[in-house]
């Protein structure tokens, strides 16, 4: 390209409007002395609420109440983990005698059956001759 066609686009390029569209600077306004001095009285409370927070989670760690917390809870699971384990042992002992309270029932009808067939079978046969022998 030759200059005088690089300065013209150069030209046009400065003058175009969106140069005008840029933002200027923010201004800063300096606030009054009374506004300051009320910031600097909500900062300080603030400070002295956060100072008041701080020193009673220093005391709550010093004193240990999350640990006191745990150890009871873990000492209630332990505790509830026995008497699970009591309560099982129990239920297992209730279920063998029931299993064994069963087990002497069938033997008993079992038994009983045998006696009954061998005592109708020895009835009927008191009244019939024995035909081996004869």
């Amino acid at each position: 390209m030759s200059r005088p066609i690089l300065a013209l686009l150069l030209l046009g390029c400065l003058s175009s409007p969106s140069l005008s569209l840029a933002q200027e600077p923010p201004t800063t306004s300096v606030p009054e002395p009374e506004d300051v001095s009320t910031d600097i009285g909500t900062l300080q409370a603030q400070l002295a609420q956060v100072e008041a927070e701080r020193q009673r989670l220093a005391e709550q760690l010093e004193t240990g109440t999350d640990a006191e917390l745990l150890e009871r809870l873990q000492e209630q699971n332990r505790e509830l983990l026995d008497a699970r384990a009591q309560t099982d042992m129990q239920a297992d002992a209730l279920l063998e005698a029931q299993r064994q309270e069963w087990f002497m029932i069938g033997g008993a009808t079992v038994l009983a059956s045998l006696v009954i067939g061998f005592l109708l079978a020895n009835m009927g046969r008191r009244g019939k001759r024995n035909e081996w022998l004869n």
